[in-house]
């Protein structure tokens, strides 16, 4: 865990001249005051004890810079190895510094996928059978890690998911319209609301026909756990089985917040959590507008640019109602969708992983917090 006290020190001595691409160009002509100072190279910078050099995003060396016997070191670069955030808002010519969480695993370490077996899927399929013009299954494909799926049953007008620690309601039924509530957007851009009829809180959401209420009756799953396994509640298909969570090191989890670092006001990590369960996580890497995650077979890019953009398309909704295009640029299908402030893109260039699969798994790509 990375020392506060230090973040404190050492990012009030930063300066913003070294760090923010064409800054210079943006303050040019306003309050700009012309000085002379040293690059001092003498100076050697320590993090947690381990020998650390800071890089612009290019990987070139920044050297400290002595002025008026206060040194002051390059923002962007120590905002990366002290795990906060940093973003440049031109319209206010601000700085903006986000202390960040310590450096933990990716929104998916603690959950699960859910391997239903074959008679656990008629089981549901039955269950939806019951309900005319509702036959259609949706169910969780993600639990807590510690969790255990028991069974699901038709209700009066749903279906209830019952697990050890959670249960997850599908009904046509708006459970929280009559109640005051706290509006959210789960990491998938999808609208629910937190709502409390009694001593459980309650989190409700629309996808496609009916609506999705999630709730741990016993308290032993906390809202953030909750959230994220609702992003994973899917129409039931073929394309349901077969997938794995991706559980990122430590290192990897490093390396993905390091590309993103690399971009001024796109430094927010955001990482595909699901994969075919035959396929493996290779490395992210930064490309001159975006991040690539490479798996042995499947690419995922996420970029502020639409790649889609100008190419004929066909137009999907995804499982969690988000709307996407498949392209052929040439010979690869691809799939896009917008994401926060972001756009993503999966293929599979081997061709390994389907259509299906591809949506199934986009339906995973999240904000690591």
């Amino acid at each position: 865990m990375k020392n506060n006290m230090m973040k404190k020190s050492v990012l009030g001595a930063m300066v913003l001249g070294m760090t923010i691409t064409g800054a210079a160009g943006v303050y040019a002509g306003t309050n700009m005051q012309k000085i002379t100072a040293y690059l001092n190279s003498s100076i050697g910078i320590k993090v947690n004890g381990s020998a650390y050099v800071p890089t612009d995003a290019s990987g070139n060396k920044l050297t400290p810079i002595t002025y008026h016997d206060t040194t002051y070191l390059p923002v962007r670069a120590l905002a990366g190895a002290l795990d906060v955030q940093l973003t440049f808002d031109p319209k206010t010519n601000q700085v903006v510094i986000t202390t960040a969480k310590p450096n933990t695993p990716p929104q998916s370490a603690d959950l699960a996928s859910i391997g239903y077996t074959t008679a656990q899927i008629k089981e549901i399929q039955t269950a939806f059978a019951a309900f005319d013009g509702f036959t259609t299954p949706y169910m969780p494909t993600l639990m807590a890690a510690n969790d255990t799926y028991k069974q699901a049953s038709a209700t009066g007008d749903g279906v209830n998911f019952v697990f050890s620690h959670m249960i997850v309601n599908v009904s046509p039924r708006d459970y929280a319209f009559d109640y005051e509530g706290t509006n959210v957007t789960l990491s998938n851009g999808v609208k629910a609301k937190w709502y409390k009829p009694s001593d459980t809180d309650m989190l409700t959401f629309k996808l496609d026909d009916r609506y999705v209420t999630l709730s741990s009756m016993d308290g032993a799953l906390n809202k953030a756990q909750l959230e994220k396994i609702a992003v994973g509640v899917a129409k039931q298909s073929d394309s349901t089985a077969g997938l794995a969570i991706v559980s990122y090191t430590d290192a990897q989890f490093k390396a993905i917040k390091t590309a993103f670092a690399g971009f001024d006001g796109f430094t927010t990590a955001y990482a595909p959590t699901l994969m075919a369960g035959d396929d493996a996580f290779k490395q992210a890497a930064a490309t001159g507008d975006g991040v690539n995650f490479l798996f042995s077979h499947m690419t995922v890019g996420v970029s502020p640019r639409d790649y889609s953009d100008g190419y004929d398309s066909t137009k999907v909704t995804l499982s969690n109602g988000v709307q996407a295009k498949w392209y052929k640029p040439s010979g690869t299908d691809m799939l896009t969708f917008k994401l926060d402030d972001r756009f993503v893109t999966i293929s599979s260039p081997d061709g390994a992983l389907n259509k299906a699969k591809l949506e199934q798994i986009a339906v995973g790509v999240a904000k690591l917090k």
